[in-house]
C-alpha cells in the first residue's frame, strides 16, 4: 500500500520505554519507514529523549512533536495514566513529500522556517498543500503574520499551541533536529492524496458586549472604561467577584469573542479564552486583542462541545473532491479548555468520530490555542476551537 495512516500509543512512565513501545507497535503494523511522524505527549515526557529515540528507530522519517494537556486521544480511546501519555501518528506516503523545520526562541524567523521546511521536503519553489504548525503560547499571531507574508491566503494551515497540564509553562516542542520550550515548529505537506480541513467553534453569541478601552499585551485591563474582570463577572452573572488567579477551567463555557466576518448572513467569530484574573482586575487572555475592539460574551454547553467534535470531522460535499474519496486518517487539534470541560464525555468524542469517519486511525492533541483559516480565508489564532485535517484517498 502506497498510502497509510497509523497510530500507536504508550502509557509507560519513562520516556525511553514509551518511545520503544511506540516503535514496536508501529513496526508491528507496518515494516515500512514512515514519511512523517506526528508526536504528541504530556509534560511528564522529555522531548529530547523522545526525538532521539524515535529518530533512532525511524532515521528517514520527518518528525514533528508538541506537548498536549493531560493526555491524547486516538481511535482506540483517551490515553492518560499518572500524567504520562505518548501517542504518535505515522503517515506513509511513498509518492508524497514532507519537510519540517523548527526554531527555539522568542522571535522565530518564520519565513526562513518555511523555506527550510520546503527545502527539507525537496520541493523548492512549490507551494505546499498544507502547513502543520505548533508554537509555544504567545507567539501565534506573529508566526501567522509571517506565513501570511510569505504565502498570502493560498495555503491551508492547521495548528495548535503547545500545552501542559496546569498552565505553568512546562510545554515542549520538537522536530527532527531539535527541541525546546519556547519557539515554533512546522511541517509542509505535499501528500499524494486529497485533504479536507475544518476550523471553527461551537459557541453562540450572547447579547452582552463591550469595547476594549485599556490593554497591556494579552491582558485586557478595561472594557467600556470599567475593570475587565468586574465586567466579565457581571456578564457571567457571578454572585461574587472573580478572585485573582487562574480561571481557565471556570471560563470554558463562557469565552469572549470578536466578530471576524459574515457567512450566509450569519456572523462568525474568533474566540479568546480568559486564562486568569490579574491584580489590576484585568483579564489575561490566550490571544492578542486590539484597543477599540468589541468583545462579545459567548456561550456553550457540554452537549454543544460534543456536537462541535462531530463538525470537526465533517467532509463538506462542496469541497469538490475528485472521484469517490474515502478518509484513511485524520489529525484533530482540540482545545485543552474544552477537553477539561468535557471530563468523562471524552469517550463519547471517540464514538462520534468513529461514526463520522468510520473505523480509521486518528489522533487528537489538546492544545492552548488553535490555528487555521476562517470561512473567507482569514488566517487566525483562536481559543476553544478545533483545527483538523482529514486525509482522503480514492
Amino acid at each position: 500500500m502506497v498510502l497509510n495512516f497509523l497510530t500507536a500509543h504508550s502509557l509507560a512512565e519513562t520516556t525511553l520505554l514509551a518511545a520503544q513501545q511506540i516503535a514496536e507497535r508501529l513496526l508491528a503494523q507496518s515494516p515500512r519507514s514512515p514519511s512523517l511522524l506526528l508526536v504528541y505527549f504530556t509534560q511528564a515526557h522529555d522531548a529530547a529523549v523522545l526525538r532521539h529515540a524515535l529518530k533512532a528507530h525511524f532515521p528517514d522519517a520527518r518528525l514533528l512533536g508538541c506537548s498536549s494537556c493531560c493526555g491524547i486521544l486516538t481511535q482506540t480511546g483517551y490515553h492518560a495514566r499518572l500524567g504520562c501519555s505518548l501517542a504518535v501518528a505515522a503517515l506513509y506516503d511513498d509518492r508524497g513529500a514532507y519537510g519540517v523545520a523548527g526554531q527555539i526562541g522568542a522571535t522565530p524567523d518564520v519565513r526562513q522556517l518555511l523555506r527550510s521546511a520546503i527545502a527539507d521536503g525537496g520541493r523548492p519553489g512549490e507551494l505546499p498543500q498544507l502547513i502543520l504548525l505548533h508554537t509555544s503560547p504567545g507567539l501565534e499571531e506573529a508566526v501567522l503574520a509571517g506565513i501570511e507574508a510569505e504565502f498570502g491566503a493560498t495555503v491551508p494551515v492547521v495548528g495548535g499551541s503547545a500545552a501542559d497540564d496546569g498552565v505553568t509553562g512546562d510545554w515542549q516542542l520538537c522536530w527532527s533536529e531539535g527541541e525546546g520550550q519556547q519557539g515554533c515548529v512546522l511541517a509542509v505537506l505535499y501528500p499524494d492524496c486529497q485533504l479536507a480541513f475544518q476550523f471553527h467553534s461551537g459557541y453562540v453569541p450572547t447579547e452582552r458586549h463591550g469595547i476594549i478601552t485599556a490593554l497591556d499585551g494579552r491582558e485586557v485591563l478595561t472594557i467600556d472604561h470599567e475593570p475587565a474582570a468586574r465586567v466579565y463577572a457581571r456578564w457571567t452573572e457571578r454572585e461574587a467577584p472573580w478572585r485573582v488567579g487562574p480561571i481557565l477551567r471556570e471560563t470554558t463555557l463562557s469565552p469572549l469573542a470578536r466578530q471576524v466576518g459574515m457567512l450566509d448572513d450569519m456572523p462568525y467569530y474568533k474566540l479568546s479564552h480568559p486564562e486568569a484574573v490579574t491584580e489590576r482586575e484585568g483579564l489575561r487572555l490566550f490571544t492578542e486583542t486590539r484597543l477599540g475592539e468589541r468583545l462579545q460574551l459567548m456561550h456553550s454547553s457540554q452537549e454543544g462541545l460534543l456536537q462541535r467534535s462531530l463538525n470537526a470531522v465533517r467532509i463538506e460535499p462542496e469541497y469538490g473532491m475528485v472521484g469517490n474519496v474515502q478518509p484513511f486518517g485524520a489529525l484533530v487539534v482540540f482545545c485543552a479548555g474544552c477537553r477539561l470541560a468535557l471530563g468523562e464525555s471524552l469517550n463519547d468524542v471517540v464514538d462520534q468520530f468513529r461514526d463520522r469517519l468510520g473505523e480509521i486511525p486518528f489522533i487528537t492533541a489538546f492544545t492552548f490555542g488553535e490555528q487555521g483559516r476562517l470561512p473567507h480565508g482569514e488566517l487566525a489564532h483562536g481559543n476553544l476551537m478545533v483545527s483538523s485535517v482529514i486525509f482522503l484517498d480514492s
